[in-house]
């Protein structure tokens, strides 16, 4: 059984397809010059579906979008844009007959890793450390131009949260 899950953004999805807690391929799709929701959508299926592990997949996973103001980082053009994208990605999904699960991130972080995050440590550095003790990532991971590590390696360690996570009531 093949899960994929998904850390959807208005600028970059991050994706990760699992089975049996084993990764088989994961990664980030930059959406960012993709004017419309349409458009975005369009360019996330068509990568999604170039993977051989498409025909496989039982569940999707999708990271549950924002749905308060984060500490007056987040606009509300921002939580409705993502909202917006988030519906059609997921009514797309769902079109091609895929079972798709919206997940809190906390929900995921405390299933996956035992704990959804650690006091005075941002979420981003959390999921990093935790994922990167489970498993050897180097072989997904991207870097800049500059050689640095890739900052949208982190919606893909999200994604791969999101497929990594449980419910028994589902099995």
């Amino acid at each position: 059984m093949v899960t994929l899950g998904l850390d959807a953004s208005t600028t970059c999805v991050g994706y990760a397809f699992t089975k049996d807690k084993k990764i088989l391929d994961m990664g980030f799709i930059d959406i960012k010059k993709e004017k419309t929701p349409k458009d975005k959508v369009e360019k996330v299926l068509g990568k999604l579906n170039e993977s051989p592990y498409i025909d496989d997949v039982i569940d999707i996973n999708i990271e549950d979008s924002l749905s308060g103001f984060a500490g007056g980082r987040t606009s509300q053009q921002v939580i409705i844009k993502l909202a917006k994208f988030n519906a059609i990605l997921c009514f797309m999904l769902e079109h091609f007959d895929f079972k798709v699960h919206n997940i809190n991130p906390m929900t995921a972080r405390k299933n996956v890793f035992g704990k959804a995050r650690i006091k005075g440590k941002k979420a981003k550095e959390f999921v990093q450390e935790q994922v990167e003790k489970m498993y050897n990532t180097k072989k997904w991971c991207k870097e800049t131009t500059r050689g640095n590590w890739d900052k949208r390696n982190i919606d893909m360690y999200d994604g791969l949260v999101m497929s990594l996570f449980e419910n028994k009531a589902w099995l």
